[in-house]
């Protein structure tokens, strides 16, 4: 059954700070015109935005708050037969998504510079949104993340990273030992990743699919996304390809856009060229029947 519109989850948060940071990135999205794009396309948009959560306890604690009511909210998303488009700060996002969409056998597509793999006791950086994925896995902050409505461990042998690049070894290594699929980024050589992408959905099946774009998966030739820019990776044109191509590869049931500062560096550049990439995405999705028109 199709999606019959399109269900914006706006969620402008950084380390539970609200327009802080990161945070910052959905407004700037917003304001460059997103919804009006989408809206000329034919679809029907609602939004939904994530509440204060001023009166919780510390950044961990207004952390699981926003998981919480993001999966809430694409639990609502999904039962109301839209199709849930998150904009977001924090990158760790998408592990509520998981746990909101009620899909058995998902299969992951991260579009992302950073693993987001760190467990406690191997991060370096003291960033928490690097937990995201050892948290959705299980392997950490256990406790907390049995309050994420829907949270059950996910299992990671169907996660494709397209643009996965600035890591260290440990990290690297990790992504390998937990058999998920990665189409490098690289500083020496320019990497096709559309046809690397299309090989890799090719190869074997990713769907049911969480579609997942840290904007970071841009080369840091368009300036600084976040913090953590890097080179080797996306053009904006190689960008806007994979979008295109991942809804006609497999079957995505939510797409999570993310880690995006605008006062970092070029911000309304890097808008751009997000709004562009969700707009090929959504044009996809149309032609593929998963999402209706009007």
């Amino acid at each position: 059954m199709p999606a019959h519109g399109i269900t914006i989850i706006f969620s402008p948060y950084h380390v539970g700070l609200r327009d802080h940071r990161v945070g910052n990135g959905p407004h700037r999205l917003r304001s460059l015109g997103l919804i009006p794009e989408l809206e000329k396309l034919g679809v029907n948009i609602t939004v939904t935005e994530i509440d204060r959560v001023d009166t919780f306890e510390g950044e961990i604690g207004r952390s699981f708050e926003i998981l919480r009511r993001i999966s809430k909210a694409v639990s609502d998303a999904v039962n109301n037969h839209t199709f849930p488009l998150i904009l977001s700060g924090n990158c760790m996002a998408s592990a509520a998504v998981a746990c909101g969409l009620q899909t058995k056998d998902l299969a992951f597509i991260y579009f992302d510079a950073h693993d987001d793999l760190d467990s406690p006791d191997v991060n370096e950086n003291g960033y928490f949104d690097a937990m995201g994925l050892s948290m959705l896995r299980g392997e950490s902050w256990k406790t907390l993340m049995k309050t994420v409505p829907g949270f059950e461990p996910f299992d990671y042998s169907r996660f494709l990273y397209c643009g996965l690049r600035d890591q260290s070894e440990v990290q690297r290594q990790r992504v390998i030992d937990a058999g998920m699929v990665s189409i490098w980024g690289d500083v020496e050589k320019k990497v096709d990743f559309p046809r690397e992408l299309k090989a890799q959905l090719e190869r074997r099946s990713y769907s049911p699919a969480l579609v997942h774009l840290d904007l970071d998966v841009l080369d840091e030739s368009y300036g600084k996304v976040n913090d953590y820019p890097s080179p080797g990776g996306l053009f904006e044109s190689d960008l806007i390809d994979c979008m295109d191509l991942v809804p006609r590869k497999s079957t995505p049931k939510s797409l999570t856009v993310c880690s995006f500062d605008p006062n970092a560096g070029y911000g309304d550049r890097i808008a751009a060229i997000g709004i562009k990439a969700i707009k090929a995405f959504v044009l996809s999705l149309q032609d593929t029947g998963v999402l209706s028109g009007n």
